[in-house]
């Protein structure tokens, strides 16, 4: 099987690596240069265009940044389906609506290409080691065929049902995942504000009722890791991503009529970082607003700009 992949960012290169270096027939693109010369280093094939991977490929990924993006990759005339032929399988990774994921299975059955939405859940330790979790749409021969391609980059691989199930449900878990992190910021400075050491917080929470996995995997990254990506290197879980993300579970809830009283809330912070030019930086930049709005400095690492004099200062001991 001649395998193609298009958009080798933060998440698509290393699902992108982990299928050529399992042997797979592999051709890619991106608007990026570096990431072209680090997959052909693996083998993988330059194309110049995602009409040119469709013209080579069997099975077309696609891992995109937003709607716009996948539908002009798709649908667009030097997209996907432009290239593809009858027989060929379409596989759109990317987190997007599931009314454009209805909108390109449509156009693509018309040509006798099947598609899947086969978003996925994991961080940059299950990316690089091919562990992530795939919410796939689709019929289910389809993903019989696709499955040993996913099999190169997820072990947790879930057939949610038909054309768009695998959108729904990544919105809807990633619509909750945009709710733990906006609590645990808050938390946070709640905690530190009443004077409480970052390192009491984190190991009494964990052992307690408040736990969860954004919360565990949170702290850390608040602590001990900067907001602002390496130098040449893209957000592993950027503020744009995952706001955009929140976003759309908001709009899917809207269009079915279902009040989300804490999604929409926690939205909300989501909209002030990309306000505030965040939209690369990585997503717990958005600790800052909270700082700002509570009056005292949590993260000694944050590039918050306040008066000295409207902060609490509070020794706050780095999580090792």
């Amino acid at each position: 099987m001649k395998v193609g992949f298009i958009g080798l960012g933060g998440i698509g290169k290393p699902m992108a690596i982990n299928i050529a270096k399992s042997g797979f027939d592999l051709t890619v693109t991106d608007l990026r240069e570096q990431p072209l010369n680090e997959l052909a280093h693996y083998g993988a094939r330059v194309a110049a265009s995602a009409r040119e991977v469709s013209e080579i490929s069997d099975l077309v990924l696609a891992s995109l940044p937003s709607d716009l993006v996948s539908e002009e990759v798709a649908l667009g005339s030097n997209g996907v389906l432009a290239g593809a032929k009858s027989g060929d399988i379409y596989v759109e990774l990317s987190t997007i609506s599931p009314g454009l994921v209805h909108t390109i299975a449509k156009k693509a059955s018309d040509k006798g290409v099947a598609v899947l939405d086969a978003p996925v859940s994991g961080g940059l330790a299950q990316r690089l080691d091919g562990t992530l979790s795939i919410m796939v749409g689709g019929e289910a021969k389809t993903l019989s065929k696709a499955m040993p391609v996913f099999k190169t980059f997820g072990d947790k691989i879930f057939h949610a049902g038909g054309s768009g199930a695998g959108a729904s449900v990544k919105l809807v878990n990633n619509m909750l995942a945009g709710i733990n992190m906006v609590a645990t910021m808050e938390a946070l400075v709640l905690g530190v504000k009443a004077g409480l050491r970052v390192e009491t917080l984190k190991e009494v929470i964990g052992a307690s009722s408040g736990a969860n996995k954004v919360f565990e995997g949170l702290v850390d990254k608040i602590y001990l890791h900067s907001a602002e990506p390496s130098h040449g290197q893209t957000a592993n879980q950027g503020l744009h991503t995952i706001g955009k993300d929140v976003r759309l579970a908001n709009e899917m809830a809207q269009n079915l009529s279902v009040p989300l009283l804490l999604g929409s809330a926690a939205l909300q912070p989501f909209l002030a970082g990309l306000a505030n030019d965040w939209a690369h930086k990585e997503y717990w930049v958005i600790m800052e607003l909270f700082e700002q709005m509570s009056g005292v400095r949590a993260v000694s690492n944050t590039h918050l700009t306040l008066p000295t004099s409207d902060l609490v200062k509070i020794s706050v001991v780095a999580v090792s």
